[in-house]
């Protein structure tokens, strides 16, 4: 099970392309529901190379996990994070309900 939100500080050795070895560079990682990753991004698969995965301030794709729906930005400023909000709001959602589904088959 993917957590719904995860925040990524430092690259390793499976993940380069957001260069997250810059200094100050963070990249928030955000589960979404199907219908949300399709209204920004349009229907899988994505194409990795329509992207600037080391772009600051900009909502996109997750590079590795866009099939489940994850989107990413890298140091949202504060007017983005404003807007990544309702992303939180319903990462967090789908994960108790989630949650709730796996404990009444447990």
């Amino acid at each position: 099970m993917l957590a719904f939100v995860t925040i990524a500080s430092s690259g390793n050795e499976y993940e380069k392309i957001s260069n997250l070895a810059r200094p100050g560079v963070f990249r928030l990682n955000i589960g979404v529901s199907k219908q949300t990753f399709h209204s920004l991004f349009g229907a899988f698969p994505v194409k990795r190379d329509n992207y600037d995965y080391t772009a600051l301030d900009t909502i996109m794709p997750h590079p590795d996990y866009a099939a489940q729906s994850f989107i990413c930005v890298l140091n949202p400023s504060k007017q983005t994070f404003e807007r990544v909000q309702t992303f939180l709001a319903e990462a967090y959602a789908l994960a108790r309900s989630h949650a709730a589904r796996r404990a009444k088959t447990e």
